[in-house]
């Protein structure tokens, strides 16, 4: 063989072998490929899984990296889900006594003693709730007025002294400085409401009523809540490190991230029902049966101590008999 068809022979060779691997690089690539493209879609899966259980508000990708560092508790947080109505407040150009509103005069039937703390003063009206006007709560009268009364000492009437002691929900639930009241029927003649408390003393302006509007909605456990670490399998901020380790990619630090994952799982706002959020810490232990009757956060009208919130607990066999002589009344503040 010359020389010339030699060389052309080697290159029909080569020529067919790096045909061979490059049909053999096309399939490696096709695969890794198809392997990324499943392992994104399991991740966007687990995502909206995320997504799902997060309180039905804000853009979708407002929070997609905490999604992300919360895929291991997606089901969980699925689970944990409970119904809520979030309450929006805005001015009554008239006060109403048998409205749903924060503060103005309470509906009280004639006949009846109205609520007094321990002094013999007047309690003010911190909210009322007319259930049959508002979207049915699983659990809750489907009718009637729910009203809550605080009183403008030092705790605004809630027994927080007390239950640094002994049974901390017990102490809180002495309904001494605060009440709860509920009218399964107020179409009785309403009594002249006394004079309340300074407002200069209380969160909030009695005297400048604000009427709530609801929307149905379903949101799960939050970060502050007793039994978060264990619904959620560890810490949420040791998931957002956890995270972190398994995508080195990602740009957050775990200040960042951990930060991002707070506020998504944040349970904070006005509400009736759904999952409660405190600024320092959880009054019920592990176990507890209570849920969150009502909650009220500190805005520009309202402010509970340093932007505080305010909850209110209540046993759920109680609630299904319309019994709140025993909820618990408890704020806390930065």
């Amino acid at each position: 063989m010359n020389t010339g068809k030699a060389m052309l022979l080697s290159a029909a060779i080569v020529a067919t072998l790096l045909g061979a691997a490059g049909g053999g690089f096309y399939l490696l690539r096709s695969k890794l490929s198809h392997s990324r493209e499943a392992a994104q879609a399991g991740a966007d899966q687990a995502v909206a899984k995320a997504d799902a259980a997060a309180p039905r508000c804000g853009s979708g990708d407002e929070h997609r990296q905490a999604k992300a560092a919360l895929v291991p508790a997606a089901l969980a947080l699925e689970r944990s889900q409970r119904p809520v109505l979030r309450i929006a407040l805005e001015p009554m150009v008239q006060d109403d006594t048998r409205a749903s509103k924060v503060g103005g005069r309470a509906y009280w039937a004639a006949g009846r003693e109205y609520p007094r703390d321990p002094q013999g003063r007047p309690m003010s009206l911190l909210a009322q709730i007319d259930l049959a006007a508002a979207p049915k709560m699983p659990g809750y009268p489907e009718r009637g007025l729910l009203q809550f009364f605080i009183s403008g000492d030092d705790y605004y009437g809630a027994a927080l002294d007390a239950a640094d002691r002994g049974d901390r929900m017990r102490a809180l639930a002495q309904q001494k400085g605060f009440r709860v009241a509920y009218w399964a029927d107020a179409s009785a003649p309403a009594l002249a409401p006394p004079a309340g408390a300074a407002s200069d003393r209380l969160p909030f302006d009695p005297a400048k009523p604000r009427r709530m509007t609801f929307a149905a909605d379903y949101e799960s456990i939050g970060n502050s809540d007793v039994e978060a670490n264990e619904v959620l399998g560890g810490d949420p901020a040791e998931l957002a490190e956890r995270y972190l380790r398994e995508h080195p990619q990602a740009k957050d630090s775990p200040e960042e991230l951990t930060d991002q994952v707070a506020d998504y799982l944040d349970r904070g706002g006005h509400k009736l029902g759904g999952h409660p959020q405190f600024t320092q810490s959880d009054p019920r232990e592990s176990g507890d049966r209570r849920v969150l009757l009502f909650q009220l956060d500190s805005d520009d009208e309202m402010m509970w101590g340093d932007s505080g919130i305010a909850n209110f607990f209540i046993d759920p066999d109680d609630l299904a008999r319309a019994d709140f002589s025993r909820v618990s009344y408890h704020w806390d503040c930065y």
